[in-house]
């Protein structure tokens, strides 16, 4: 009984306290309306919880609140309407009680849309971390474009791309929204040299590749341009033909040649069909990326070997040369090149001719025509001979001048003496000037009595005058030979008799080579010893001793005039 009594004096206690608060907030909320505008809170109805009416609107507005879930959930693309833009952001409304925001960076490659329209944006949250709603529009432009470049790169559709910017190994096309990559050995059918040549152009592609799970692409451009060169390959190779003239770009320079894109096809045009006169090398007349006539001069259907000429194109001078150039004639000339056999003159564009070094002088030995003639410089020549068909034309300077040997036994007889500048020396002997036009040779064994040189330079210099005697003068050959030696008696005939083959001889070693051992004997005659004629214990024993001026005493075993030695031999050891 006290219980139920304790319960309901604290119900009716609660109840009092319940009504005291109720009194106190309507006692407040009636001092603040007074306080502030009359209008300010004229739509405010204080309540309390037992009001149907209230209940009721919150149960209504609570469903329709729900109901807007009803079609959307998380990570799908929905409608919204934009309803506001700041400098950050664009405010859109999907029908939740919170509206959401874009950021504005996300349209940067578009333009902002107009407040009141409708834009499909991409759900990602209902709530994030910090209670918004979290949407992009990137996101749903990525899935809508990604979706529509699969279906095209099933389909196997050509599309446009804007590249962008260079990266490791290609780069980067622009496809809209999404970008793919372009590997740098799809770029062209040929070579590039500067891949920043292609940024910022707008290109077909064809898609070749895709990766579902990272999101990317693969284009290439050269295989939409190989299906166009096939077919203008095709095209071409049906309606070629001998003579036919062609446009083409000069794809790749080599010493035998030129290869020439004719668009789908390559050609070669041969280092003869350049021009009708003679040139060095392709690049003398061509450079790669140069755009150039041709014409065709042979092709194969079946190897789509096409050979081309630009010489072609002209009519060829050479069939009107016979009229022009006649044997004897003298023409005038620019010394074009300069070879070991002879100069090549450019009478006229394309038409050279040849001077060989034996036209170049009557008398002289010309070893080196560079150190005489230099390119680009002009010269005079007769003309020795025409042949148009081998589109050749022999000349000759000496010719331009009366042949001095003519009249040379007037000037030079056997047995002469004389003196001259040594102008050149080869290692089988020397030339001597003998006048400004005659030139004399001494043959290495000509040089000394004695001395057998390995090089005649070991005896004789460039520049230095010697003295010398003619000893031949060939008209045949056109040669004069001179002899230094000769201006001394013939020592050999005493050399006979003062060393007799068995006599023994005191010899000062020399040096030691691989197949003779030499010796100096008096007079300055040279001693050896084959080293096949000499013994193992001599090798073994004597050799090893023997230094430079070391005297010994050998046998002359043969005196030879001819090889300018006495041949030794050691008789005092025994041999094997």
């Amino acid at each position: 009984m006290n219980d139920k009594l304790e319960n309901k004096n604290e119900s009716t206690d609660l109840n009092v306290i319940e009504n005291n608060n109720e009194v106190k907030t309507s006692s407040v909320l009636s001092k603040i309306k007074n306080y502030l505008s009359k209008d300010l809170f004229s739509g405010v109805k204080i309540i309390d919880n037992n009001d149907e009416q209230v209940v009721e609107e919150k149960a209504t507005n609570l469903e329709e609140y729900r109901s807007t879930f009803s079609d959307i959930t998380e990570n799908q693309i929905i409608n919204a309407r934009v309803i506001g833009i700041s400098d950050s952001d664009v405010m859109v409304d999907i029908g939740f009680k919170s509206e959401g925001l874009i950021t504005r960076s996300e349209f940067e490659n578009q333009d902002l849309p107009v407040i009141g329209s409708d834009i499909e944006v991409f759900l990602e949250k209902f709530e994030d971390n910090e209670g918004n709603i979290s949407l992009s529009k990137y996101k749903a432009d990525f899935i809508k474009r990604w979706e529509e470049l699969i279906q095209i790169a099933k389909d196997e559709i050509t599309i446009k791309g804007k590249i962008l910017k260079r990266v490791k190994g290609g780069l980067v096309v622009d496809l809209g929204v999404i970008q793919a990559f372009l590997p740098g050995s799809q770029a062209d059918v040929q070579p590039i040299k500067n891949f920043d040549d292609l940024i910022g152009k707008e290109l077909d592609f064809l898609i070749v590749k895709v990766d579902e799970v990272r999101k990317n692409l693969v284009v290439s451009r050269k295989a939409i341009l190989e299906e166009s060169l096939n077919e203008r390959r095709q095209e071409l190779m049906q309606n070629i033909e001998i003579g036919t003239k062609l446009e083409g770009v000069v794809k790749n320079i080599t010493d035998f040649g030129a290869f020439i894109d004719l668009g789908g096809v390559d050609g070669l045009v041969h280092i003869t069909d350049f021009s009708w006169g003679r040139i060095n090398h392709p690049s003398e007349i061509v450079s790669i990326g140069d755009k150039i006539n041709v014409q065709v001069v042979d092709y194969d259907q079946k190897t789509s070997r096409i050979s081309l000429g630009i010489k072609q194109l002209i009519d060829n001078p050479w069939q009107s040369i016979p009229e022009k150039y006649k044997v004897n004639d003298t023409v005038d000339g620019k010394i074009v090149s300069v070879m070991n056999y002879g100069i090549f003159v450019e009478l006229e564009k394309g038409i050279e001719g040849l001077i060989h070094i034996s036209e170049v002088s009557w008398v002289k030995n010309i070893q080196n025509l560079q150190d005489s003639y230099k390119v680009g410089d002009k010269i005079q020549a007769k003309v020795l001979s025409v042949e148009p068909d081998d589109q050749k034309i022999s000349l000759g300077i000496k010719q331009l001048s009366t042949d001095p040997w003519l009249d040379i036994d007037g000037k030079f007889q056997v047995g002469d003496k004389g003196k001259g500048i040594v102008s050149k020396i080869t290692k089988f002997g020397a030339f001597i000037e003998l006048d400004d036009k005659f030139e004399g040779f001494v043959r290495i064994v000509d040089l000394d009595w004695k001395v057998n040189p390995a090089h005649p330079r070991e005896l004789i210099n460039e520049g230095e005058t010697v003295e010398f005697i003619i000893s031949d003068i060939s008209l045949k050959e056109r040669k004069i030979l001179l002899s230094i030696k000769d201006l001394n008696e013939n020592p050999w005939v005493e050399i006979s008799k003062n060393f007799q083959v068995g006599s023994t001889i005191a010899a000062k070693f020399e040096s030691l080579e691989d197949n003779l051992v030499k010796f100096k004997l008096e007079g300055d005659i040279q001693g050896i010893v084959p080293m096949n004629k000499v013994s193992k214990d001599v090798k073994k024993n004597i050799l090893p001793e023997l230094k430079s001026g070391s005297e010994i005493q050998l046998t002359i075993e043969e005196v030879n005039e001819k090889g300018k030695n006495i041949a030794l031999m050691f008789d005092n050891i025994k041999n094997d």
